[in-house]
């Protein structure tokens, strides 16, 4: 059956139901105990200065070269803070603070190509392929790509981004899986889903009314 031209665009501009890839929480700790570690369980003690935040439309990109001079907020791009606790200082310096980075990484069937560009320490976990980047010591900027092969079917996948940065210097963290960054869900909203199923069942019922009134 072919279809009315309006009908295949209107499925075509239809919004995507599945996970982009995207991120769940993102939480930044100040004073790390281990800050030549990244991941280390005291870490991310509920007793520290902590806070979640935001990421923007650049996504996991936060670059600075004096970490010891630089501050949180900006490092991050200047993004919206919540849920502050322990005396949580928008305006402390990069140094000696960790991330932890939470969501979903959509991976194609195959091979997958990640570049996680690090300074300090990394690591990298995803559901059904474990820990994928394991540097959690101090070192200087590392970019080296490398590929997650998929043996099973595409789907989005849960992962965790744990970043520490100690000793001055740079801090960079930088992330990206076949060459898109990940930032916030890019799943429609229920309302939006409704909205756009009402036009659909709309111009159907036009479609069959065209139909039989030949």
């Amino acid at each position: 059956m072919k279809l009315h031209p309006l009908f295949a665009l209107m499925l075509a501009m239809a919004p995507g139901v599945a996970f982009a890839s995207s991120i769940t929480t993102a939480t930044v700790y100040q004073n790390v105990p281990h800050p030549d570690d990244a991941g280390a369980a005291g870490n991310q003690g509920a007793t520290l200065a902590s806070a979640n935040f935001t990421v923007g439309p650049s996504g996991i990109d936060f670059e600075t070269n004096n970490s010891d001079s630089a501050i949180v907020s900006a490092w991050l791009n200047n993004p919206t803070f919540s849920n502050q606790a322990n005396g949580f200082n928008p305006n402390g310096t990069v140094d000696n603070s960790e991330l932890v980075i939470t969501g979903f990484i959509t991976l194609n069937s195959g091979n997958n190509s990640f570049v996680v560009g690090h300074d300090d320490g990394v690591v990298l976990t995803i559901a059904g392929f474990g820990t994928v980047v394991n540097a959690p010591g101090p070192t200087s900027l590392d970019e080296t790509p490398f590929n997650v092969n998929n043996p099973g079917a595409g789907g989005d996948f849960a992962f965790t981004l744990e970043y520490v940065e100690c000793c001055g210097g740079p801090a960079d963290l930088v992330l990206d899986i076949n060459k898109s960054v990940i930032t916030t869900s890019t799943v429609p909203e229920p309302n939006s889903l409704m909205l756009f199923g009402t036009g659909m069942l709309g111009f159907a019922g036009a479609v069959r009314r065209r139909f039989f009134a030949r």
